[in-house]
């Protein structure tokens, strides 16, 4: 067999267009006349395009043609098998001779055409430049002129310019002949300009496309060789930080150890046959990485050969994860129903008791009586590490030993009903009889069970108490389960706090304290008035934290008034109307009024209160059973000069009233009653009127026709409780 050296091989190749001038011919029609393989021609064929000696263009989606392209002079390799001015004529690029003179000498047809012209007679004696614009014809000055006369020849691309003034990118090869003139060999080259566009867009979108494809992308190459991963191929592999691109690269993916450990190797070798493949099987990859790939492999041609494969590739790994979630929550989901009906009947029955331990009662029987939970159980705070058993139902002694830490500055370990009471939010156990804590397991099988939840029972800031659920089931109180039963909280929470309000205005004594502050306005940096007082006559709650005080100043303490809301704390503003002789009524707003706000949160209520000498005096009244102690020792918290000058139980409203305080304590909304109480101190019933609807709407946050809609019903329910009987 002879061999032959690389030089026969492209000067064979290149003898099949000499046979056929300028005609383009394909791949295959080439293969065809060497009688070689389609991939080895086509090899050939781009080594000679690199080299120059062979032009060549995409004519569709895969296919492409090559034709070899003329010499300078217009022949091929120095053969002249016609006459220089027919080849010149015949070539398809525009040729033009140009004299030492810088004047056109000729010019073939295509010149003319390129340049917009109709007859070669426009250029011969016309200068060059007539062919490019002002900063074209700088840059031949300063670029393409000066390598021409060092080199002999310059071939690049320019921007012409055509007869009507528009311009077209231009390839263009400039060679001096012997006799000082030059040979121009022109193309227009806006197609291809065009072309490379529209490729270089397609381009820079395909690996856009693929770079941030939310799937894994994968090339291999004729070998089922890995040549390159995608961003999201990198992530589902777990590329570790820091390198550059993984060991993978360059190998076999059917060798590959975690593919081969999956028994799928062999699936991927049908490439080649031109088969697309799809696969999906759990796996970890080279770096750890565990994942659940699911995806398909598309094999590529190029010139109808095998040229590799896309593989594309999802990591569902969350959604299988999911759906075992999804299984599992199935399961949860009837209990959760059942929850919800319970929770329904709480709320509805709860609203039905007249006392606290009726409502204790009928929470905890009704959750231990439904088959997703084994016991309920309500317990107080008090004195020492214990709580105080309310009730239990569904086990017996269940509160007699559970410890909790009251200090919390104290306490390494408070436990779960510690952290609720601490934090009064819900806490969480599951799996109770796996927990660290060795205490925690014991009761779990002491008391057969396996979950638990510990809820605050509270409303606004006040902790009337933890309410205990256990359950058999280990997974039990999940997101959803979990809000539902955080829910009885509040509602337990807000039944006690209504009770005691009901019951402080209804009973016929309360516990009244007078209670004293030495020396608070002088504490506060404000000088106590010679003579005169502050009186406050009213304390109305408004939305959230803030409250509204009306009262009246007399003599000097009219002037010390307006400093409250820059010297007191929680006195933001302060509004004075009805200025009579040298007593002027007026309008106080505080924010997070901590007295206000303990009195609230304990059923209690704020009778009247005094400023004289920089002193504070007020009387309080609380509701019978009320632990007294426990109110005056949060109120110290922020007053610690306060005293307890007097307490006593006093009666209340004459049996005659008691439909009214029912309206007042059942019947009126709460923004009702915050309307009627602000229109009744701030002065609207008065006559002549203090103060108009719209000032009184101000001072609450509504607009005026709020304002008399809610005090018009108002008025209606109470003249309904003086008239129902009548």
């Amino acid at each position: 067999m002879v061999s032959r050296s690389p030089g026969d091989i492209y000067a064979e190749t290149l003898a099949v267009f000499d046979r056929d001038r300028y005609e383009p011919l394909t791949t295959p029609e080439v293969a065809a006349a060497l009688d070689a393989e389609r991939r080895t021609v086509y090899e050939r064929l781009r080594t000679l395009a690199d080299r120059g000696e062979l032009e060549t263009k995409t004519t569709g989606s895969n296919s492409r043609v090559w034709w070899r392209p003329p010499t300078e002079d217009g022949t091929r390799d120095g053969r002249d098998s016609e006459p220089r001015s027919r080849a010149m004529a015949s070539v398809m690029d525009g040729v033009g001779i140009v004299g030492e003179d810088g004047t056109y000498r000729y010019v073939n047809e295509p010149h003319v055409e390129v340049y917009g012209y109709d007859d070669p007679e426009d250029f011969v004696g016309e200068n060059w430049r007539m062919c490019y614009d002002e900063a074209e014809l700088d840059r031949f000055e300063a670029e393409i002129l000066p390598t021409l006369s060092e080199e002999g020849s310059w071939r690049g691309e320019t921007i012409g310019e055509r007869k009507d003034g528009s311009t077209f990118p231009q390839e263009l090869s400039l060679t001096v002949a012997d006799d000082g003139g030059i040979l121009c060999v022109v193309r227009d080259i806006t197609d291809r300009k065009e072309d490379e566009r529209k490729l270089r867009d397609a381009r820079r979108f395909n690996e856009e496309l693929v770079e941030n494809a939310p799937f894994g992308m994968f090339r291999l190459d004729e070998d089922l060789r890995i040549t390159y991963e995608n961003p999201r191929a990198e992530e589902i592999i777990g590329l570790p930080d820091g390198k550059a691109e993984s060991d993978a690269m360059g190998v076999d993916i059917s060798e590959l150890p975690p593919i081969v450990e999956t028994g799928q190797a062999d699936l991927f070798k049908r490439l080649p046959n031109g088969e697309t493949i799809e696969f999906a099987f759990p796996f970890e990859s080279i770096y750890g990485k565990e994942a659940y790939f699911t995806g398909r492999a598309v094999p590529v041609y190029r010139d109808g050969e095998f040229d590799g494969a896309i593989l594309m590739a999802t990591d569902i790994s969350e959604r299988r994860q999911y759906e075992r979630e999804l299984e599992r929550q199935r399961e949860q989901l009837a209990a959760l129903d059942e929850l919800n009906d319970v929770v329904r009947g709480i709320t509805e029955a709860v609203i039905e008791q007249s006392t606290r331990e009726e409502i204790e009662q009928v929470v905890c029987e009704r959750l231990a009586d439904s088959d997703s939970y084994r016991l309920a159980w309500i317990g107080a705070v008090r004195a020492g590490p214990e709580l105080e058993p309310r009730v239990e139902v569904g086990t017996d002694g269940y509160l007699d030993d559970l410890p909790f830490s009251p200090d919390p500055d104290g306490a390494t370990d408070r436990g779960p009903v510690g952290d609720a009471l601490h934090s009064q939010e819900i806490r969480i156990v599951r799996n109770a009889r796996e927990a660290d804590d060795e205490s925690v397991r014991e009761r779990a099988r002491a008391f057969e069970y396996r979950s638990a939840a510990v809820i605050p029972i509270v409303h606004q800031e006040a902790l009337y108490g933890i309410l205990g659920v256990c359950s058999e089931r280990p997974d039990a109180f999940a997101e959803a389960e979990r809000e539902v039963v955080g829910q009885l909280g509040d509602v337990i929470g807000h039944a006690i706090a209504a009770i005691d309000r009901k019951r402080a205005l209804m009973s016929e004594e309360v516990v009244e304290l007078d209670i004293r502050v030495p020396r608070l306005l002088q504490s506060h940096g404000l000088p106590a008035p010679n003579d005169g007082e502050i009186t406050i006559e009213r304390l109305t709650p408004l939305a959230g934290d803030e409250y509204l005080a009306y009262g009246t100043a007399t003599g000097d303490a009219t002037t010390t008034l307006p400093l409250f809301g820059e010297h007191l704390p929680n006195w933001t503003d302060v509004r004075t109307f009805d200025e009579t002789g040298s007593q002027v009524r007026f309008e106080g707003r505080l924010t997070g009024a901590p007295m206000t706000s303990i009195l609230a949160d304990h059923g209690g209520n704020f009778e009247r209160g005094r400023i004289e000498d920089g002193s504070y005096a007020a009387t309080i009244q609380l509701p019978p059973g009320t632990d007294v102690r426990r109110v005056v020792d949060a109120i110290q918290e922020t007053y610690p000069t306060v005293r307890v000058a007097r307490q006593q139980r006093v009666a209340r409203e004459a049996p005659s009233s008691e439909p009214l305080l029912s309206v007042l304590a059942e019947d009126l909304t709460e923004r009702q009653r915050v309307a009627l109480e602000t229109g009744y101190f701030g002065g609207f019933f008065d006559w002549p009127r203090l103060r108009s609807g719209e000032e009184v709407a101000d001072s609450i946050g509504i607009g005026a026709s709020t304002f008399h809609q809610h005090v018009r019903k108002a008025e209606k329910k109470l003249l309904d409780a003086v008239f129902a009987d009548r």
